[in-house]
């Protein structure tokens, strides 16, 4: 099981493929094994390296004065490309990886070819997802952590493959759960102008459990200097698994510098640094 160890921290990831690296960053909760509908697409062309980042899967658990956070997640990636050598890679980081990957990537651009920001947030969209969160907290404290997991999936109805796919990647017990959902929300929207790198926003166009992501979403793309974003309707976090197709291939666009292909129910928006 590879693993980069520093400061008495061993920080878990995975290898797949060949030739120009991409950095794959999961969503809060679960592990490496969320990437299982990318690996069969990228791994032919690129070297896919995901991370179980820290708190999660096989990596350390322990946070400085435990307190859970992005920022310490995203001094973990830079420890890990510079032991495993890597001065460029792509990037994708997905709900709360792509909080990391923001903090990463607005602290440390040069390490970054392009970026992709998946269901990701830099701020509380709205008023009523902050109490929806505050409240979920709240009520979460009270749950076994199955019943909070099985109350979790219910939003994903009949889609019974993300559902696999988030219980086959799930490491959180119920008080790293607890831990992560009292953390300080992120804050950063000021900090993504300095992130100049081609990026690309995906989002769902849904409110779920009350949070706006496409709010979310366009929130990222307003502040970033050179984004494309992309809102896929009816879907939601992770689009990784609820959009495969989608999500792989406007990735595989992106990365390679063709033009984005026109999907149904996708809708585009672009600019570009003049």
């Amino acid at each position: 099981m590879p693993k980069v160890e520093f400061d008495n921290v061993q920080i878990h990831y995975e290898v797949r493929g060949h030739g120009v690296p991409i950095l794959f960053l999961h969503g809060l909760g679960a592990s490496w094994k969320m990437w299982a509908p990318q690996i069969d697409f990228f791994s032919p062309k690129y070297k896919m390296i995901m991370l179980d980042l820290r708190g999660h899967g096989s990596s350390t658990k322990t946070f400085p004065d435990n307190k859970f956070t992005a920022r310490v997640m995203a001094e973990d990636v830079k420890n890990v490309l510079d032991a495993l050598k890597i001065t460029k890679t792509h990037l994708v980081g997905l709900s709360y990886g792509s909080v990391t990957a923001q903090l990463f990537a607005s602290k440390y651009p040069e390490y970054i070819d392009k970026l992709v920001l998946s269901n990701g947030y830099s701020e509380v969209p709205t008023k009523i997802s902050g109490w929806v969160l505050k409240a979920s907290n709240i009520i979460f404290k009270m749950m076994s952590y199955d019943t909070i997991i099985n109350l979790m999936l219910k939003v994903y109805g009949k889609d019974e493959f993300t559902k696999k796919i988030l219980r086959d990647s799930f490491t959180f017990d119920k008080e790293m759960l607890i831990l992560a959902k009292n953390s300080e929300f992120p804050t950063h929207t000021n900090e993504l102008k300095q992130i100049t790198v081609p990026t690309l926003v995906m989002g769902g166009d849904r409110k779920v459990m009350g949070v706006d992501e496409r709010i979310g979403s366009q929130i990222l793309f307003n502040h970033l200097p050179n984004a494309t974003l992309a809102l896929v309707k009816d879907a939601f976090d992770p689009i990784s698994a609820m959009e495969k197709d989608i999500f792989n291939e406007m990735i595989l666009d992106f990365f390679e510098g063709h033009p984005i292909k026109s999907y149904e129910g996708v809708s585009l928006f672009e600019k570009q640094i003049n």
